[in-house]
């Protein structure tokens, strides 16, 4: 997935900080809407193999399949185990509301699993997107 942002920063080990336009599910058309409830820009940290400067318009990448791979554990596991976990119970013959605690507490185990994955990936990589080339040079 690719971005545009700008360098505000380059820090002492390298990494850069940027700022990039937040593209929400409206469009990010918020010129022409008055609904946005939040800030339109959002501040990151990117690696900077190619020696960007501050000020500069780059372009940034952030691996696609991290990030969906990110969306299906934090938000597909756990709606997948409520189902499940309502289905055993049902099939064991629990009542409603024992079905009902067991859809809930296979959901939470759903969460605990997507924060462990989540922070082991995190340990391996803290900071996979990096820019990838210069647009605009502001200096």
């Amino acid at each position: 997935m690719l971005q545009e942002a700008i360098i505000t920063n380059i820090r002492e080990d390298g990494l850069a900080e940027v700022v990039v336009e937040r593209l929400g599910i409206c469009g990010g058309d918020c010129e022409g809407c008055d609904g946005c409830q939040y800030e339109n820009l959002m501040k990151s940290v990117v690696q900077n193999p190619i020696g960007a400067r501050r000020g500069q318009h780059v372009m940034i990448e952030t691996p696609t399949m991290g990030v969906v791979k990110g969306a299906l554990w934090l938000y597909v596991l756990p709606i997948v185990l409520l189902v499940v976990g309502y289905y055993v119970a049902a099939v064991l013959g629990l009542p409603e509301g024992k079905c009902i605690i067991s859809s809930m507490s296979a959901t939470v185990i759903g969460i605990l699993i997507a924060v462990v994955v989540s922070k082991k990936t995190y340990a391996k990589d803290p900071t996979p997107t990096q820019i990838v080339s210069i647009i605009d040079d502001q200096n």
